[in-house]
């Protein structure tokens, strides 16, 4: 007598798992429910018709690569909307990086992501990658600004980051040179190269990645004047002194090269200058001047300590703004606003002694 029910040879684990599952569905509706046994026997078979056409296994793949594509889609969007906003490459690298990895470990389509995802991810990267509070806030900001746009273009229908709180960080006593220090430094550059950077960033108070960008057409000798780009790709002059212009005369004299940018690598082939050279250099000076013992040498200490320099001798905030290249009077407040106790001093002996 021949065997009744359905042929169970070469079955593959997905097709024993879809057996499984039509089995247990009409179990339980056998001893559940009052179906009778014409429509349990109709019912299996529809079940068996069903998963037949239906692939588990490519169900889970293109789901998961949905996720992917989707998240993936947003943040090109996202970055192309911060391209056109003329934000920085550094900003935009910055926003891309942080949103990779908050889609790789949080895996889950963006617009369903909770508040608790969130705080999920930031407690994964101050654990696990060991990053600082400010990097945390840091991290919140780019989240922030990546969600409000989201729900701007109505891609979202909620804002996860409305219920993420502001991030506690220590305020740091902004770090500058003394005089001293940056004549040491100045001491300790053996070619023209190094030293007109130390005295252009002195003199100017210009951030590193103007430094970098700037091309030898963009000097005028003449005047003293410099004209660069900053944040935002906005135009804007800064000045020399005049130990600077002589330098860096010294240094363009000097090359053989035919390169546009004004500042080039020290070896062939001679290639414009970038932010990690600058930052290396600056970082070999501390340490044959024996700056580094103070305190760390970097690009920004610079401008750090022109913005001080110039509050301490009376300087008005908006101007220190507009040197600084700030487009918001209130941003050169919240830096610099620190004033050294004989300042206060100073300015208590001015108006009350």
């Amino acid at each position: 007598m021949a065997r009744r029910g359905r042929p169970r040879k070469n079955l593959t684990p997905i097709d024993k798992e879809k057996m499984q599952l039509t089995d247990d569905i009409v179990n339980q509706l056998k001893y559940n429910s009052e179906l009778s046994d014409e429509q349990i026997f109709l019912l299996k078979k529809t079940l068996d018709d069903t998963f037949k056409s239906y692939d588990l296994e490519k169900q889970v793949d293109s789901e998961e690569k949905s996720i992917k594509d989707i998240n993936q889609q947003a943040l090109d969007d996202f970055l192309k909307s911060k391209k056109a906003g003329s934000k920085s490459k550094t900003t935009i690298y910055n926003y891309g990086n942080e949103l990779s990895k908050l889609f790789t470990i949080i895996n889950k389509d963006y617009r369903l992501l909770t508040a608790q995802d969130i705080r999920e991810y930031m407690d994964y990267r101050k654990e696990h990658d060991k990053v600082a509070p400010v990097t945390i806030q840091n991290i919140r900001m780019y989240l922030m600004s990546f969600y409000k746009w989201a729900f701007i273009e109505e891609r979202v229908s909620r804002n996860p980051m409305d219920k993420i709180g502001t991030i506690k960080t220590e305020k740091k006593v902004i770090e500058t040179f003394t005089d001293e220090e940056i004549e040491m430094l100045r001491c300790a550059c053996k070619n023209e190269r190094d030293l007109a950077i130390v005295d252009l960033l002195s003199s100017s108070g210009m951030r590193v990645s103007e430094l970098t960008g700037l091309d030898k057409k963009d000097v005028n000798f003449e005047t003293g004047e410099i004209k660069e780009f900053g944040k935002g790709s906005k135009e804007r002059i800064c000045f020399m002194t005049g130990r600077c212009k002589v330098h860096l005369k010294w240094y363009l004299e000097s090359r053989t090269d035919d390169n546009p940018a004004l500042f080039v690598t020290a070896k062939k082939p001679y290639s414009r200058i970038t932010k990690n050279g600058v930052e290396y250099a600056l970082k070999e000076l501390g340490r044959i001047s024996g700056v580094d013992i103070h305190g760390r040498v970097h690009p920004h200490k610079f401008r750090a300590t022109l913005a001080t320099n110039m509050l301490n001798k009376g300087a008005d905030i908006a101007d220190i703004q507009h040197i600084l290249g700030h487009q918001d009077c209130s941003t050169t407040l919240q830096c610099y606003a620190d004033m050294k106790t004989d300042t206060i001093k100073r300015a208590h002996n001015k108006y009350i002694g």
